[in-house]
């Protein structure tokens, strides 16, 4: 029989550059964050997942599950201090054995068939994610001043959902938390490892909303 395949969608963001909790902004009369639940849902290779989001915001996420009829949710868990804390608050809520997908909530254009692709990848390599290739000219400045010119050769802009073998998943939370190192996602964990995630191509239509102005595409593309 094969292992399930879960996630963990991270909604509990303090959204200091947006200017509050822009998982719980409207978006086409519904909550950012419940795009990112839908694609779970829909996917038919997801067997459940768990959302982590603000202490202050539990009842209201388990009011939306509830109010959509969803029925893959397994939990609805207090995020931590730093993405780190939640993400393993997340972990905490599920099964040893799996797979797991870790999304952004505030990234909201994700399809199920993306979700479905990282999942069968991920069967084949323990760590996978999704990102693309950087295009703009990139600068290093010092106080407000361009200083160089930064070659971008190799460089790509890493997006959720990313994927990884629970255990593996879990055994780099152990190494990064015995080394008191803070990562900014789940593949600079798996880096500590000595592991290479592999890298499948992203979408540009996968967006993180951060400011304001990102609503206003998402609800252009939705």
């Amino acid at each position: 029989m094969a292992e399930p395949n879960f996630g963990i969608i991270v909604a509990a963001g303090r959204g200091k550059r947006f200017g509050g909790l822009k998982q719980f902004a409207t978006v086409k009369k519904r909550p950012l964050l419940f795009y990112s639940l839908k694609a779970f849902e829909t996917c038919p290779e997801v067997k459940g997942y768990v959302v982590v989001t603000n202490p202050s915001k539990i009842r209201n996420v388990r009011q939306m599950i509830k109010t959509y009829r969803f029925k893959k949710a397994l939990a609805v868990v207090n995020g931590g201090r730093q993405r780190m804390d939640s993400v393993e608050q997340g972990l905490f809520a599920l099964p040893e054995e799996g797979y797991v997908a870790v999304h952004d909530g505030a990234r909201p254009m994700l399809k199920p068939e993306m979700l479905a692709l990282g999942f069968r990848a991920v069967r084949k390599y323990p760590a996978v994610a999704f990102g693309i290739p950087v295009t703009d000219t990139l600068k290093e400045t010092i106080k407000g001043r361009i200083v160089k010119t930064v070659d971008r050769t190799g460089l790509v802009a890493i997006q959720t959902p990313q994927l990884f073998l629970l255990s593996l998943l879990r055994r780099a939370y152990a190494q990064a938390r015995n080394q008191g190192l803070v990562a900014t996602d789940e593949c600079q964990l798996i880096e500590n490892l000595n592991i290479s995630p592999r890298l499948l191509l992203g979408s540009t239509l996968n967006i993180k909303v951060t400011t304001k102005d990102d609503l206003k595409i998402c609800e252009a593309l939705l």
